[in-house]
């Protein structure tokens, strides 16, 4: 058998091997089978001639003489060590070559069983909120006092939505994170069993491999929101995490936050940079270690209406605050009247 042929009878033969046994280590057992046989065929044991020694024990048999072992018996183990070297010559370049064809085809089976996995892991945690074909949904608020629900982002175009974020440098790692220790004071709880929910790494592996397999690159387009006030532009869009009075819950309080990012009363520069500042955060959006992560709003508000909650914002600012993005509680002292960032503009 040339070895052409035999190397298209091992492929052949692999899929049927228990265990997902390697080309190589099939050309293995072949080549000690081939030894066995070229053993018995030219090995001690089929030498002519009568039995000699046979009542007298191994260990204390006489040995081969002089001239065997420099002769036949020398040439026997040159042969062999021929043999040898053509074998390594041989299957050394074969398993570089076949080695990576077989680990990317188990790469390939091994995705497709988490996407599998991941698909029915999906439905079971995460559909009943992100949607079944993963477009988006609503979840009851965290606050079982307020009945508004609490809006959930879809996930077939995730990718796509982070593909430019100055804050996520890898969507596949932020999925993971978010899974495994949820967004406090959202809906999303924490999944992984190390941080008290009841799904394993391996699990939200899947989960992740599911999702990005499904991703659509389809982006919305950002509303505009004709006729709206800033007001209610703030109270639809961001008081869910900053509290409907931008005194914090979820995320931080925003009564100062023109202060903390170096507004002066009065100097119209500095005013203009806080103000930058904070478009800069709505647009991008912010990651907080330990915190829930402010998403991006630029694919949905257009500049018009996050340029109205900037001003919103701007409207009531107010000084003496604490000089830390202080997450809920009373941010300004009681005795302090407050100064408008933004007097007289309408909104």
């Amino acid at each position: 058998m040339t070895v052409p042929s035999l190397l298209l009878a091992v492929e052949a033969a692999e899929p049927d091997l228990a265990g997902g046994s390697s080309v190589p280590i099939l050309l293995l057992v072949l080549a000690l089978g081939g030894f066995a046989v070229a053993y018995l065929l030219v090995g001690p044991g089929k030498r002519k001639g009568p039995k000699r020694y046979g009542d007298i024990p191994l260990a204390q048999r006489p040995y081969h003489s002089d001239a065997e072992l420099e002769g036949p018996g020398l040439e026997r183990a040159m042969s062999w060590g021929v043999a040898f070297a053509v074998f390594a010559s041989l299957f050394l370049p074969l398993y570089w070559l076949i080695e990576p064809g077989r680990i990317n085809d188990r790469v390939d089976e091994f995705y497709a069983q988490d996407v599998a996995s991941g698909r029915a892991q999906y439905q079971n945690a995460c559909a009943s909120c992100h949607g079944v074909n993963l477009e988006g949904g609503s979840a009851p608020h965290p606050d079982a006092s307020i009945e508004t629900a609490w809006p959930v982002p879809a996930l077939n175009n995730i990718v796509a939505r982070y593909r430019d974020s100055a804050v996520v440098d890898d969507v596949r790692e932020h999925i993971i994170l978010t899974l495994r220790y949820g967004r406090s004071g959202t809906p999303m709880q924490a999944f992984s069993v190390g941080s008290g929910g009841a799904l394993s790494d391996n699990q939200l592996e899947a989960i992740t491999a599911y999702i990005l397999s499904v991703q659509t690159g389809e982006l919305p387009e950002a509303q505009a929101f004709v006729g709206q006030s800033r007001d209610t532009l703030f109270a639809n869009n961001c008081a869910r995490c900053h509290g409907e009075n931008a005194e914090g819950y979820v995320g931080p309080q925003l009564i100062n936050v023109f202060e903390r990012y170096g507004w002066v009363p009065g100097d119209d520069e500095s005013l203009e940079q806080a103000k930058a500042a904070v478009k800069q955060a709505i647009v991008n959006g912010r990651i907080v270690p330990g915190q829930a992560p402010m998403p991006s709003f630029a694919l949905e508000l257009t500049d018009d209406a996050i340029d109205r909650i900037v001003d919103h914002l701007a409207s009531i600012q107010q000084t003496g605050g604490p000089a830390f993005a202080q997450i809920g509680g009373d941010p300004v002292p009681a005795d302090d009247a407050g100064t408008d960032a933004d007097a007289g503009t309408e909104d």
